[in-house]
């Protein structure tokens, strides 16, 4: 083989192996699972190590909306010994959040978001985030201040 062929060889060998093509390959680590209310929207949040790719179905019975994050592992903290994690919100929309490890041909982390009553709900990225935003149909029923009674 001559010298300039060789070269090219290596180049491409080093390209192959170099610590970019093992981040592609790296799983993102989600690290956080929060959630806050606002004017009766539930914003939830699940922040990861990079920016998430996902799909987003609902399920019926109860009401359900059910995020898979592809090539991600939960991280040790939200995971503990069940290899999930389930917050109790109880807000006016949301009902309850559940986020489970699963290992089905490659990592997956499967948020289920479990509608508290019928609504609407959008799911978009925000930098390392997930962001799912969730609106009942009826707007909460006022409550009485202690002075008015």
């Amino acid at each position: 083989m001559s010298q300039p062929r060789i070269w090219i060889v290596a180049v491409v060998v080093a390209v192959a192996f170099a610590p970019g093509s093992a981040r592609a390959d790296s799983k993102n680590e989600i690290r956080a699972v929060t959630f806050d209310e606002d004017g009766g929207t539930t914003r939830i949040h699940v922040r990861g190590a990079q920016t998430p790719t996902f799909t987003v179905y609902k399920l019926e019975r109860p009401s359900r909306v059910v995020i898979d994050v592809p090539q991600a592992r939960l991280s040790e903290a939200l995971r503990g010994h069940e290899s999930a994690q389930l917050l109790s919100t109880n807000t006016w929309a949301v009902s309850t959040i559940a986020a489970q490890q699963l290992d089905d041909n490659g990592e997956v982390v499967r948020v289920i978001v479990t509608l508290a009553r019928p609504g609407r709900y959008d799911v978009k990225t925000d930098g390392n985030a997930l962001v799912v935003m969730v609106t009942a149909r009826d707007a909460a029923p006022r409550t009485a201040s202690p002075e008015a009674l």
